[in-house]
């Protein structure tokens, strides 16, 4: 387990992204510290940061709600 990178740590253009994501409650901010990092494009980074904020809308996944992540290679 890696520990959490200061935020603008980061060489430019990139950012550090993590999983489970951070507004999970498993997430780095809140889980148990069992979370990866890694550090990617910034653009890439935000773009999918918007698009699990779409995801949570357009599901209305609220608070606390139990939701399932899949994985394809």
């Amino acid at each position: 387990m890696k520990p959490a990178r200061p935020a603008g740590t980061g060489p430019p253009g990139k950012q550090c992204d993590e999983y489970p994501v951070a507004s999970t409650w498993q997430g780095a901010s809140t889980g148990s510290g069992n979370f990866s990092w890694r550090m990617i494009d910034a653009t890439q980074n935000e773009e999918g940061g918007k698009a699990l904020g779409r995801f949570y809308l357009y599901n209305r996944v609220l608070d606390k709600d139990k939701f399932l992540v899949w994985i394809k290679p």
